[in-house]
C-alpha cells in the first residue's frame, strides 16, 4: 500500500473522529500558533484541512482583517468543512480542493502556512514544506505540528493497551506512515531550505473520571478496515464497538493515566 493513501476509509466516521480529536488538540495547537507569531491580519494557508478545525482556529487568530485558505484533497471534506465555517459565521476562511503535496490549486503570497498531523501522510514531507514555503512571502511563517505515536499511550500499559498500540504501530509501518514525524520536523524544515525551527512540545493527559480513552479508541476503530486488509488484526480481534469501554475499564481498574499523543510544533521564518 502506498504511503500517500490516507488510511482512514470511512469518510463520515473520519469527519466525526477529526472533530472529536480537535477537542483535545485545539488548545495545544492554539498555544503553538500564538508562540510562533500567528496573529491578526495574516493571510494563512492551512495544509490538509480535513474537517476544518485547524483552519477555523487560524481564522479566529487572524481575525476579520485576515484570511485563511484551507487545502483538502477530499471533495466531500471540502463541502463539509465549508458548511461548518458557514454555520460558525466565519467569513474569513474558505476551502479549496487540492493536493497538499503539490499545492497547485492555491496562489500566494501568504503570511503564514500551517498544518497539523498532515505531513505524516504525505509521500515527501520535505518537498511539501519547500513547496508551501514558496507560497509564503519573505519573512513569513511556516508552522507545522506533528505527533510522536511511538510513546507509551497510558500508564500503566496494561495488556489491552499494549496490544492495541502494537496493532496501530504495525499498521502505520505497513502503510509507510512514520511513527515519529514530530521529531523529524527539524530535519524536514532544513531539508526544505528553511532555517532550523523553534520547537514546542505539548501533550494532553487524563486521569480520574472521565478518562479520555475515546481519543485512541476512535483512531484504532477507524483503522480496522486497513488492519484487516493488511492482515494485522481482524474486526473480531479489535472489537471496535466495545473497544472504548474495554480500554476504559482496564485502565480505570489500574488507577491509570491516559497520555495523548505528544504534539511537536516546529516553526521557522522564510529568509528575506
Amino acid at each position: 500500500m502506498e504511503r500517500s493513501e490516507y488510511s482512514f476509509r470511512d469518510r463520515e466516521r473520519e469527519q466525526r473522529r477529526l472533530r472529536n480529536q480537535a477537542e483535545l488538540f485545539d488548545p495545544l495547537t492554539e498555544r503553538a500558533f500564538r508562540a510562533a507569531g500567528l496573529g491578526a491580519g495574516m493571510r494563512v494557508l492551512d495544509l490538509g484541512s480535513g474537517a476544518g478545525d485547524v483552519a477555523m482556529l487560524a481564522a479566529r487568530l487572524a481575525g476579520l482583517d485576515g484570511e485563511v485558505v484551507g487545502v483538502e484533497r477530499d471533495p466531500a471534506a471540502v463541502q463539509s468543512a465549508t458548511a461548518r465555517v458557514q454555520e460558525a459565521g466565519l467569513a474569513n476562511v474558505r476551502f479549496v480542493q487540492g493536493d497538499a503535496q503539490a499545492l497547485d490549486s492555491v496562489a500566494g503570497p501568504f503570511d503564514a502556512v500551517v498544518g497539523r498531523l498532515v505531513l505524516m501522510y504525505l509521500p515527501d514531507p520535505a518537498a511539501a514544506v519547500a513547496r508551501a514555503a514558496e507560497l509564503v512571502r519573505p519573512g513569513g511563517l511556516v508552522c507545522c505540528q506533528e505527533g510522536d505515536m511511538a510513546y507509551e499511550w497510558a500508564q500503566p500499559m496494561t495488556a489491552l493497551w499494549t496490544q492495541v498500540r502494537a496493532w496501530f504501530l504495525e499498521t502505520l509501518s505497513r502503510v509507510r506512515i512514520p511513527h515519529r514525524m514530530g521529531l523529524a520536523l527539524p530535519a524536514t524544515f532544513t531539508a526544505a531550505g528553511l532555517p532550523a525551527p523553534e520547537l514546542r512540545l505539548e501533550c494532553a493527559l487524563g486521569a480520574g473520571e472521565p478518562l479520555p480513552v475515546w481519543g485512541w479508541s476512535d483512531v484504532v476503530a477507524g483503522l480496522v478496515p486497513v488492519m484487516e486488509q493488511l492482515g494485522v488484526a481482524t474486526a473480531d480481534e479489535v472489537q471496535p464497538d466495545t473497544l472504548e469501554q474495554r480500554l476504559l475499564t482496564e485502565l480505570a481498574a489500574a488507577h491509570g493515566v491516559v497520555i495523548g499523543p505528544p504534539l511537536i510544533a516546529a516553526w521557522s521564518r522564510k529568509p528575506r
